[in-house]
């Protein structure tokens, strides 16, 4: 496959609504990538078990969904700060605490953003764990690290502000990127039924406490953070073996008997 020309790839910070705030860019004066091969790739889809949320050991079978992907950093660790000069007293020095830092931002125990800046200006971005750095090695003074990493959803997320659409009756909702979307997030504002009419499937909330909060990627339901059993009915699209709903690439033919926001990020392989 072609691998994009990249601008800037970056790692760690805080992911929110509006984007990815922080994070070490690590194609720069202080990193660099030493192979971009093994950073893109094709996850392609699976009809891999989604776990029952609250059943430990139950799984789901059927819906397809992005496969995990599995991407390799391969880096120098270079001897200058992010803007090309000294922090510390060294060279010597400062390649050591570029180490530190990339090292104390891998090992983090939750998924970090690994973020991509792309040849039209847009921003990409996994959700990344390390599997288990290799060891550094240092020919002729030069630090270079291959680190494996996990990304559990696989397809490169739309960075920047998500998308959002308040659905509250017929309506058409607009997915751009090249991929399905099937991890975007209901948000009930009341009682209502929402309905793909194109696709067929449809989620109803039932009376209660809301905002309700229904996110398709993860399989769950909560309300005020807490698990919200029992608060929806789903219809099940005949042959196809799927109880969640997802949304196509272009317009999407929506109906909502109630206020629904939906938001998601645009997704490409």
């Amino acid at each position: 496959m072609t691998v994009p020309t990249c601008d800037d790839l970056r790692i760690g910070g805080t992911l929110s609504a509006t984007g990815i705030s922080g994070g070490v860019s690590i194609n720069g004066t202080a990193y660099s990538v030493t192979d971009w091969s093994q950073v893109f790739g094709t996850v392609g889809m699976s009809g891999r078990a989604v776990e029952v949320f609250g059943r430990p050991g139950s799984v789901l079978a059927g819906d397809m969904l992005p496969n995990s992907r599995f991407p390799t950093l391969n880096l120098a660790i270079l001897d200058r700060n992010q803007t090309g000069g000294l922090t510390e007293p060294t060279s010597e020095e400062q390649k050591q605490a570029n180490t530190d830092a990339f090292l104390a931002i891998a090992a983090s125990r939750n998924p970090v953003p690994l973020e991509v800046d792309m040849p039209d200006g847009t921003k990409r971005f996994l959700l990344v764990q390390n599997l288990d750095a290799a060891p550094i090695r240092q020919p002729r003074r030069l630090r270079t690290i291959s680190v494996p990493l996990y990304a559990q959803w696989g397809l490169w997320r739309e960075g920047g502000q998500q998308s959002s659409d308040v659905i509250s009756g017929a309506d058409t909702l607009v997915v751009a990127g090249a991929e399905e979307i099937y991890d975007p997030v209901l948000t009930f504002a009341a009682a209502g039924t929402f309905t793909h009419t194109g696709l067929g499937w449809a989620i109803q909330a039932t009376a209660g406490t809301f905002p309700l909060i229904v996110d398709l990627g993860n399989r769950t339901v909560t309300q005020g953070g807490s698990p919200a059993p029992n608060r929806i009915r789903r219809t099940v699209i005949a042959g196809q073996g799927r109880i969640w709903g997802w949304f196509e690439v272009g317009n999407n033919a929506v109906n909502s008997s109630s206020s629904v926001t939906v938001t998601w990020r645009d997704q490409y392989q």
